[in-house]
């Protein structure tokens, strides 16, 4: 079952954070909120663009590899 690892504000950093997962071994796929009919609703009830997602045996490692990117982005 996929789960969860984070929500993306964007699609570009969803994509982001996707293939870097799948560099590390982990399959990752992507949920995207937004639809052409909804025009942004979902972003603004969810808090973001879309979610990353993994399977269940893979959430501690791709949190911790997501919890890396983004504190190296944020540092920059």
């Amino acid at each position: 079952m996929l789960k969860s690892v984070y929500c993306a504000p964007d699609e570009f950093t969803a994509i982001t954070i996707r293939e870097m997962l799948k560099s590390k071994n982990i399959h990752a796929e992507i949920k995207r909120f937004e639809t052409s009919w909804l025009d942004g609703l979902p972003k603004v009830m969810k808090g973001g663009w879309g979610e990353v997602l993994v399977h269940e045996e893979d959430i501690a490692a791709a949190e911790e590899y997501v919890r890396e990117l983004t504190q190296e982005t944020e540092g920059t």
